[in-house]
């Protein structure tokens, strides 16, 4: 079996303790390794390949083996003094992650919180995802999935039942548009969306307003039109920053957004009261 289709390991970079926005209460989240799409504001490129591959943070980076015509250190990341090298990504197997992320379960219970997997694209590792939220709903652990929903299904109403809220990107509205710029197919997120409804799933939606690509008013307009006509009644508005600027030169990727600014309060203003007078409850940055 593929490794994208275990039920039972998946590859995870990060496990991020006493997250705010990314559920409800205080959560865990497990970031999952690898993502189909490519969006340009991503903020986890680390993610995009589905395999470990080498990190070097340059800026720690004090050049003890000699680098010939360029090349990368010779230093095995074992040896490397200052830990400017890594490996990210790491096997994780249901038990092994589940344990690891239940340490913090006391705040879950005092919050209201639980555990998330984000990505990537965490629904690329979909057997995974429904194994591992089955387990932590048995240790009565609320869970939330990050997705673009953008993939097939494989088992809907298996993963509507061991997902207690599904937090899904509404990005480019445009079909073709989305298609060209992310590749990334909004019909099929859609048509998944009145599969995971029909069966019951909570959905909030995830709207980032990211300057030059999905903060057009238009666009706003037709995503909130669409999740009327689906009947989702909640949207985060999630502000375009840099905070993952730095991680792209880190695994090699360029980074095409470093001139692009946050939007400005007035624009996050203007897009909620267009939400809002939708019908849909707004809430900035998540919760």
């Amino acid at each position: 079996m593929s490794s994208r289709l275990s039920a039972t390991s998946a590859i995870v970079t990060n496990v991020q303790r006493y997250s705010l926005h990314d559920g409800g209460g205080i959560r865990t989240v497990a970031f999952l390794k690898g993502c189909p799409f490519r969006c340009p504001w991503c903020c986890n490129p680390e993610n995009l390949s589905f395999e470990p591959e080498l990190s070097l943070k340059e800026n720690l980076c004090i050049h003890c083996s000699p680098r010939p015509h360029g090349e990368l250190c010779s230093t095995t990341v074992e040896l490397c003094p200052t830990r400017a090298k890594e490996i990210m990504g790491t096997p994780r197997e249901v038990e092994d992650l589940l344990e690891d992320m239940l340490r913090d379960r006391i705040f879950f219970e005092e919050s209201g919180g639980g555990i998330t997997l984000s990505g990537g694209e965490a629904l690329a590792r979909e057997p995974f995802v429904c194994s591992f939220f089955s387990a932590a709903k048995k240790q009565g652990i609320h869970t939330a999935l990050e997705t673009t929903l953008a993939l097939p299904l494989y088992d809907a109403r298996r993963l509507v039942a061991v997902v207690d809220s599904f937090l899904v990107d509404f990005k480019i509205a445009d079909h073709a548009t989305s298609k060209k710029l992310l590749g990334l197919d909004p019909e099929i997120r859609d048509a998944n969306l009145r599969t995971i409804l029909s069966e019951g799933a909570s959905v909030i939606a995830r709207m980032p307003i990211v300057p030059g690509f999905t903060d057009g008013l238009d666009n706003v307009r037709a995503n909130a039109a669409k999740l009327c006509e689906l009947g989702i009644v909640r949207a985060d508005v999630l502000p375009f920053h840099q905070l993952g600027e730095n991680k792209y030169s880190y695994v090699g990727r360029p980074y095409t957004l470093h001139d692009v600014q946050p939007p400005t309060d007035n624009q996050i203003a203007e897009i909620v009261a267009i939400l809002e007078d939708a019908g849909l409850s707004v809430v900035i940055d998540g919760e």
